[in-house]
């Protein structure tokens, strides 16, 4: 049996969900859409301070999904190339950077298979998104491929334990296997008119490392936060704009990470 066709569909099954997430999402709290159209920037202070200045620095920005953190680089100076397997998100994307009056490339392809004939200064990927793919060392090819010699890659991530803590009968590890879920809500407010399926894989921090290692990128940079940037479920929010589990207000726990690494 050929394990690629699986992964497809699976895929597939991502790709019909993030069509139907993407018009919930744009009219959700959770994303603030208002705020950003009068030029609050989507980014946030853990990965804003990893970046620095982006000013003409060529950026390709995977899993860009509807596109305000694309458009927030590009305010900034940045000269930005945005990727997405959904189309519905794509199409949202280039209006809302039209309405914009920014200028961001943005593309439909699937991360993994992506393959621009360009090099970047940066490649950027951030908050839950790489539990959408299968294959981690096709993703660590697909950055090398697109980073210049001496080009850095930043992930800023929610931390792998998180999941341990708040979902039952997690792994830590990797299974070719998918977690799938079948509901009608997301991680934002606002309900899906139909039930959708996703089909998600953990990934240990070291499969991650390993991942870009073999591909010719070196660690950098690694720094964790006892906060998220984003209220998720069963969060409040302990200081300005950063959250944690209310359950366990008085434990230190990693939420999010940031890694930094250079095509060597």
């Amino acid at each position: 049996k050929n394990k690629l066709t699986d992964f497809d569909k699976y895929l597939n099954f991502n790709k019909d969900a993030w069509n139907k997430r993407t018009p919930v999402h744009i009219n959700s709290k959770f994303y603030n859409h208002e705020e950003f159209k009068y030029g609050k920037t989507s980014l946030n202070a853990i990965e804003l301070n990893a970046i620095g200045d982006v000013k003409n620095k060529k950026i390709l920005h995977l899993q860009c999904h509807f596109g305000q953190d694309s458009i927030s680089l590009a305010r900034m100076g940045a000269i930005v190339t945005a990727v997405d397997f959904s189309n519905i998100a794509i199409d949202t994307a280039k209006k809302i950077a039209l309405e914009d009056e920014q200028v961001v490339e943005f593309i439909e392809s699937d991360v993994l298979n992506l393959n621009l004939s360009k090099e970047y200064d940066l490649v950027f990927s951030s908050y839950g998104a790489i539990r959408w793919l299968p294959d981690l060392n096709k993703w660590g090819a697909a950055i090398s491929r697109h980073l210049k010699k001496g080009g850095e890659f930043l992930l800023t991530e929610f931390h792998p334990f998180l999941n341990l803590i708040t979902e039952p009968n997690q792994n830590y590890f990797y299974d070719i296997n998918p977690q799938i879920e079948i509901n009608n809500t997301s991680y934002t407010d606002g309900k899906i008119a139909e039930k959708i399926k996703t089909c998600c894989w953990n990934h240990s921090l070291t499969e991650i490392f390993i991942a870009l290692e073999s591909n010719g990128l070196k660690l950098l940079h690694f720094e964790e936060f006892d906060y998220s940037p984003y209220k998720l479920e069963g969060m409040i929010e302990k200081s300005k704009e950063k959250f944690v589990l209310k359950d366990k207000l008085n434990n230190r726990l990693p939420y999010t990470y940031n890694l930094k690494a250079i095509k060597k």
